[in-house]
């Protein structure tokens, strides 16, 4: 029976922050989640209180109506959600797939802090097609790992008086703190065709919801069971390939076998372990053409090493302008084109122990054609002085390549000042470090410093990054070295009164400087990044500008290899327009074109991503990407990018997703199918087909590379 009951009008206060309680059930009493919400527990189980509107108007009170209630047994704690809506014909709930951005849906969104140290917190989100996702959040707002899967249940029903949810989420599936009777808590909920956005503890504009220090708190917590922290995750997969271009393509079959083993130390510390690592249901990498003589980033999507991914971030990656990443994992497993280098092993510690955040890494590559065998090793520690002030140490040792020991070590800190002039927050970032090596030129240092401060209409960044031509973490993604950059922006979004059509206007403009270390230039631009308008319903449209200078300093091709870019001096001035509309319509369009200088000549280019969500059941997807680049000397050539999806979601879980990508440099056309059936929460059964075709000088297809993977995935805790 629950053991306490509260129906407060307004959420009560402890220490400024608004407090609601937990019931407690005994378990034979727990709901069922099914989202219909008509067990006599919730009748009488405490309720969470009001919320409050944050936009399009802060402060008021809500045009719809939102009850939330919380429960809690010895397994897991409950939540209910009544999302009333008086035109429910125009509720939106078309995502159902486990982790599906919720965008286009009606939803709700939570934050649970169960260490209640206001850095780290889990985010559950639900929406009201079914889907369910979550979010790992550390570092108070500052760093997110969507792919972090936690195991937990969730399903919603629409019907005429609004949409309903229910949530169960095992104390087994989350860290927390020892012996904890309170966590800290806040929900949002979004009405999708309104726009409207409604929030229970701090309900400002100014200040970004994921913000952990802000969050209220929940309390009543008794007596939890959360086992002897053992999880156990076995895979079984079957792998056939062909290559047609063999001169005997037949199918060759690898079955395997593998998985990965997770323990608690303590409530907040867990030691993973993996044997032969296995990435075949990973979604294939989009296609880019690098128009530039820089490197191109590629994300990681690969779940082991996304998997508590906040513990490694290390140092103001974006200071100066430059995507800064000392280490990064898909330097581990992968070689340069992409290609997949196997994994013996690996093991992981990451976790909290008081004012301590750990992330300890250590993996061992397998022997291939071209490589040896190579032991990673990564070591991260940060101090949290309080909840807005951190400073921590990075190590990584190894090189993937083979090509010798490598060494990166450094320091870095944060600093956030929660109202430093008006509504304006401050936060500063820096970071120091130095790799060494026998390689040869691994002996070389980096250093950057970024200052930010945003509001509600205002924000403003400035930040600068040295890296030395010597600098060489092997086991990092830095695209250039030999510079030293800094970057001054400001963002003006003033809001229209009420009664427009407008919510409001946009501007935002930026200046980067780079020159090398004896103070060559190297590129100067000054940028107009929007100057438009965002509407109440949610579209956006915004002019774009920028005038440069490049300095190259030695000769590179582009495209194929076929055209030449003479070092010199180049002035460029480009303008363009974007085109964004609202995702709470059925379809949506975003689309850039810009035209202007190029090196010594001129480029027009075009994308567009179009999105149909025909149904919760079909959603279609369109891009195509391309430029058109005539240089001096009858130099030109036009590049394009095409993709095309079609995803099927029959249940939340169970879906079929087709993915066909092509770009005209590489001529190579790619199909995968990918079929996720969750037959229980932590029970994942993968069904992968791909297939490659590369594009002959005739314009004929010729296909190559055939796959199909089945993959068994199952979670055993104890």
């Amino acid at each position: 029976m629950v053991a306490a009951a509260v129906a407060a009008a307004a959420p009560a206060q402890h220490d400024g922050r608004p407090t609601a309680r937990v019931g407690r059930i005994a378990e034979e009493l727990a709901p069922q989640i099914d989202g219909r919400l008509d067990e006599a527990c919730w009748r009488d189980a405490p309720a969470l209180g009001d919320l409050t509107m944050v936009e399009p108007w802060e402060g008021r009170v809500p045009t719809q109506r939102t009850e939330v209630r919380l429960l809690h047994d010895r397994h897991a704690l409950y939540i209910a959600l009544w999302c009333f809506d008086r035109d429910a014909a125009a509720i939106r709930a078309t995502q159902r797939a486990r982790d599906a951005r919720l965008d286009p849906d009606d939803r709700v969104e939570i934050l649970l802090d169960p260490f209640e140290n206001r850095r780290t917190v889990y985010f559950v989100q639900i929406g009201a097609g079914g889907s369910i996702g979550d979010i790992l959040i550390s570092q108070n707002g500052g760093r997110f790992d969507k792919p972090w899967d936690a195991v937990w249940s969730g399903a919603s029903t629409v019907t005429a008086d609004g949409w309903f949810a229910e949530l169960a989420i095992p104390f087994r599936s989350l860290p927390r703190r020892d012996g904890a009777d309170r966590w800290g808590f806040n929900l949002r909920r979004y009405v999708r065709t309104a726009n409207e956005e409604y929030q229970w503890a701090n309900p400002r504009q100014a200040v970004s919801f994921y913000r952990a220090s802000e969050c209220g708190t929940i309390e009543g917590f008794g007596a939890v069971d959360g086992g002897i922290g053992l999880e156990v995750v076995p895979y079984v997969s079957l792998a056939t390939t062909r290559d047609r271009r063999d001169s005997d393509p037949d199918w060759r079959g690898d079955p395997d076998a593998g998985g990965e083993a997770y323990y608690r130390l303590t409530p907040s510390i867990t030691l993973a372990a993996t044997v032969a690592t296995d990435f075949g249901q990973t979604e294939n990498d989009d296609r880019q053409i690098n128009l530039d003589r820089f490197p191109l980033f590629f994300p990681e999507k690969r779940d082991f090493f996304l998997d508590g991914a906040g513990y490694f971030t290390f140092g103001a990656g974006e200071a100066g302008g430059m995507r800064f990443l000392p280490f990064f994992t898909r330097r581990i497993g992968l070689a340069g084109d992409g290609s997949p280098i196997p994994l013996q092993w690996g093991t992981k510690l990451t976790g909290e122990a008081g004012p301590l955040e750990l992330g300890l890494l250590d993996v061992q590559t397998d022997r291939t054609a071209a490589l040896d065998r190579t032991n990673l090793a990564v070591g991260r520690v940060r101090y949290t002085l309080d909840e807005q002030t951190a400073v921590g140490v990075l190590a990584t040792h190894g090189d993937p390549t083979g090509a010798g020991d490598n060494t990166v070590a450094g320091v870095d800190g944060y600093h956030r000042e929660r109202d430093f002039v008006g509504d304006l927050d401050l936060l500063v970032t820096f970071d120091a470090m130095r790799s060494t090596g026998d390689n040869g030129g691994d002996d070389g240092h980096a250093a950057g410093v970024d200052v930010r401060s945003e509001g509600a209409e205002w924000e403003f960044g400035l930040g600068v990054r040295e890296v030395a031509a010597d600098f060489a973490p092997a086991l990092g993604f830095v695209p250039r070295r030999g510079t030293r950059q800094s970057r001054a922006e400001a963002g003006w979004r003033p809001r229209v009164a009420e009664g427009s059509a407008v919510r409001r206007w946009l501007c935002d403009v930026e200046v980067r400087h780079n020159e090398s270390p004896d103070g060559a230039p190297q590129d100067l631009a000054f940028e107009l990044d929007a100057l438009g308008v965002e509407l109440q319903n949610d579209d956006e449209v915004a002019l774009f500008a920028s005038r440069r200078f490049t300095r190259v300093d030695e000769p590179f091709d582009l495209f194929r290899g076929t055209t030449a870019i003479a070092a010199g001096d180049y002035w460029a001035s480009r303008a363009g327009l974007y085109v964004a509309t609202s995702e709470a319509r059925p379809w949506n369009v975003f689309a850039t074109a810009s035209t202007g200088d190029f090196f010594d000549g001129a480029s027009h280019e075009f994308d567009a991503d179009f999105a149909w969500r025909t149904s919760a059941l079909l959603h279609l997807g369109v891009g195509y990407g391309s430029a058109l680049v005539d240089l001096d000397g009858a130099r030109s050539f036009t590049t394009q990018v095409v993709s095309g999806s079609l995803d099927l979601f029959v249940t939340p879980a169970l879906s079929l997703q087709n993915l066909v990508l092509y770009d005209n440099e590489s001529r190579r056309l790619g199909w995968q199918s990918r079929l996720r059936w969750i037959h229980a929460p932590g029970g994942d059964v993968f069904a992968v087909l791909g297939a490659n075709w590369q594009r002959d000088d005739d314009g004929s297809l010729l296909p190559t590379r055939q796959e199909l993977q089945l993959k068994i995935v199952q979670s055993l805790r104890f």
